[in-house]
């Protein structure tokens, strides 16, 4: 008999199906019987708010030249073009950067990787929020961290939280090496970190040196105000590293995700790049280059902005109606997530597939800590369709009810 795990590396023993993985192989199978999966999970664009007429001229208008570059191999770092061109749009956004301090990345996703490999070493500390992005836990853990975290609160991540956990690992003879937050509404809870945190936490990095990574998918999706200047805009130092994506404001399907640092640490992560993608999709670094030349993503974010906006409005509302008064859950100012608080006894974990047998999918809080919370819930509101909103958050809430 054939006995592939002891094939397996003990880094490629740890991958295992993640949450996300379940709910779509589920749904597959669901399909397969006639029935419909609501899915409330990730945080996928809006599918009728994709911007396809800019994109469909921008190919038609491609001349054979342009096809040539497009069909060759690319730059590792990204074209110095679309690098101009983040260049300027993250100018208007609060962050001065020079060209050659960015390189594009297959989202933000394949951003925090190269990080993980060229900064993390077994046994290095790396502090979290406390909940925080799954998907970074993942990218982190590839490299056997001590991960530590910093309570997020309604304002964001708490610095004295933070303070105390850096003094902590001061009495232990130890130091944090990066600090990884996602200061703009925070996925999962939504929360913004205030100015006056955003500056408290570059105090701390330089007082406790340590590195600083800046994720950013979501701050351009405000409903109420603009971004707060990133923490990457205030840093004097070079120890910030700020990543974003297309992914949330124009089409995760474009797979453009960019990382700005420091030049030197911008080409020593090329180098980890290179080893894994050799370059960048030639055909979405055209497209995207041509949907900033034409002004089409600064035009788009307040197109999807007012969608999310109605959309979690929609959410809200059914909640209220639906939902037993014993849950809790936060008014997003801004990205694409509810974050909903449920009685400890409440097991959102072990209800997942009961749930996803019902109709409708959601992601446990579980995956967001560090060490496991079982009675928080993330929903999504930017995918799902109004009648959707509507149906799955009723039989979600029927479902929590029967649970108390």
């Amino acid at each position: 008999m054939f006995d592939a795990e002891k094939f397996y590396s003990e880094l490629g023993k740890s991958y295992q199906p993640g949450i996300i993985t379940q709910v779509v192989l589920a749904s597959f199978e669901l399909r397969k019987q006639g029935k419909k999966l609501i899915s409330l999970t990730g945080g996928l664009y809006d599918p009728d708010s994709v911007p396809y007429e800019p994109v469909k001229e921008i190919l038609a208008e491609a001349s054979v030249e342009d096809w040539q570059e497009i069909l060759q191999y690319g730059n590792t770092y990204g074209s110095m073009e679309l690098r101009q061109e983040l260049s300027k749009f993250m100018a208007g956004h609060g962050i001065e950067a020079d060209p050659k301090e960015i390189m594009v990345t297959c989202g933000s996703q394949q951003a925090l990787d190269v990080i993980s490999r060229v900064f993390i070493d077994t046994g290095d500390v790396v502090i979290v929020g406390s909940p925080t992005y799954l998907q970074a836990l993942s990218a982190f853990r590839q490299f056997h961290p001590e991960i530590r975290t910093a309570a997020i609160d309604a304002d964001g991540m708490d610095p004295d939280a933070l303070e105390a956990e850096l003094r902590k690992l001061a009495s232990e003879g130890k130091a944090a090496k990066i600090l990884y937050m996602v200061p703009s509404f925070q996925n999962p809870t939504s929360t913004m970190l205030t100015v006056e945190r955003r500056k408290r936490v570059l105090e701390l990095a330089e007082e406790h040196d340590f590195l600083v990574v800046e994720d950013n998918p979501y701050g351009y999706i405000s409903f109420d105000q603009p971004m707060p200047t990133p923490i990457a805009g205030m840093d004097e130092s070079g120890r910030v590293m700020y990543t974003s994506t297309f992914s949330k404001i124009v089409s995760p399907g474009l797979r453009i995700g960019w990382l700005k640092a420091r030049e030197e640490f911008i080409i020593k992560m090329g180098e980890a790049k290179s080893n894994v993608s050799i370059c960048n999709d030639g055909l979405s670094t055209h497209v995207a280059t041509g949907l900033f030349k034409r002004g089409a993503v600064e035009a788009q974010i307040p197109r999807i902005t007012e969608v999310y906006r109605r959309k979690r409005d929609l959410m809200l509302e059914t909640m209220d109606i639906s939902f037993p008064e014993e849950a809790e859950w936060n008014d997003p100012k801004g990205g694409l997530f509810l974050w909903v608080k449920m009685p400890g006894h409440v097991n959102t974990t072990e209800m997942l597939m009961e749930a996803v047998n019902n109709g409708v999918a959601y992601i446990p809080g579980s995956n967001f800590f560090a060490k496991p919370v079982h009675n928080y819930i993330r929903l999504n509101y930017s995918f799902p369709s109004d009648a959707d909103i509507v149906e799955g958050i009723q039989i979600l809430g029927g479902m929590l009810k029967e649970k108390l």
